[in-house]
């Protein structure tokens, strides 16, 4: 072992002794539940010294993170720095036997939007092989040996439809704690074949601390938005849909045929309804709730 990279496991482990910050109630259940794990020293063997440079600095930004943006900001240097073209993490809402019942809290670092709106549209959730395992069994998968035991028609669809959008291969690791009805996850992706051997340890190392950084920043009620959101009318989801669009209010008014100061008076209702304060919260709330009628 070189003497360079003695330094940088010493260094990792002071690290840890002085930037972990002490975690929450549902952190300390979370961490519970994942189990104490010795340092992986095998880990950063295999890696080069840049490479150790770069996941201690990406680790360093999870572990402060008191924000769903500063979330994101971890997020997208892991995706900068490693060779992963799509990434994206967030929190499921789980029902009291563990099954899931939608998503709270989502933060999309580079999936394309397109692919999202149609993840939710199509409900693509309910097929989506690597989802449905993490469901079951939480923990770190390679998405092409989860795919050799897909086998439905729906599931090829979904396989093919992701592909299309750059989704080809990757490595999701995921979390779920019954007791608090929420799961973490998070996904690293490409349109390429991704390095299993290489990436996965390395993902799942750095995954549990993404975890405990959603839970940390996650909403304190996120369930109330959902229920805001089921409160919008079918006009005021055609407009929230024109929004999405990027259509102002005159062409709005235009397109639907009403007054500019009627579509004023329901973009005013839909943002007391959704508690945001501009039309692109009001979109970012709709697509994470997964509105259909959103397109």
């Amino acid at each position: 072992m070189r003497a360079s990279q003695i330094d940088l496991y010493r260094f990792t482990i002071t690290f840890y002794a002085r930037f972990s910050a002490l975690p929450t109630r549902q952190e300390a259940h979370m961490a519970h539940v994942l189990q104490k794990r010795p340092f992986p020293k095998q880990l950063f063997e295999q890696l080069s010294k840049t490479e150790c440079q770069h996941f201690i600095e990406a680790l360093h930004y999870t572990t402060e993170a008191e924000s769903p943006e500063d979330v994101k900001g971890a997020l997208s240097r892991f995706q900068n720095l490693f060779s992963f073209t799509r990434v994206i993490g967030g929190l499921a809402r789980l029902s009291p036997k563990g099954s899931f019942e939608g998503f709270t809290n989502v933060i999309n670092v580079s999936y394309p939007e397109e692919w999202l709106r149609l993840y939710w549209q199509e409900g693509y959730f309910e097929v989506d092989p690597v989802f449905q395992a993490a469901l079951q069994k939480p923990g770190t998968q390679h998405w092409q040996s989860t795919y050799k035991e897909a086998s439905s028609d729906k599931q090829k669809k979904f396989m093919a439809a992701a592909k299309e959008f750059g989704l080809g291969d990757g490595i999701t690791t995921g979390s779920a704690d019954p007791a608090c009805r929420v799961a973490t996850f998070c996904s690293f992706a490409s349109s390429n074949n991704v390095d299993a051997t290489h990436y996965v340890p390395l993902v799942e190392y750095f995954g549990y601390h993404v975890h405990l950084a959603l839970l940390r920043t996650a909403p304190k009620n996120p369930q109330s938005t959902d229920r805001c959101v089921k409160q919008l009318t079918l006009r005021e989801m055609n407009i929230l849909n024109w929004v999405k669009n990027g259509k102002t209010n005159g062409e709005i008014a235009q397109i639907m045929g009403i007054t500019e100061r009627t579509i004023r008076f329901h973009v005013e209702s839909i943002f007391s309804k959704l508690d945001v304060t501009s039309r692109s919260q009001a979109v970012a709330t709709a697509m994470e709730h997964g509105l259909p009628n959103v397109v």
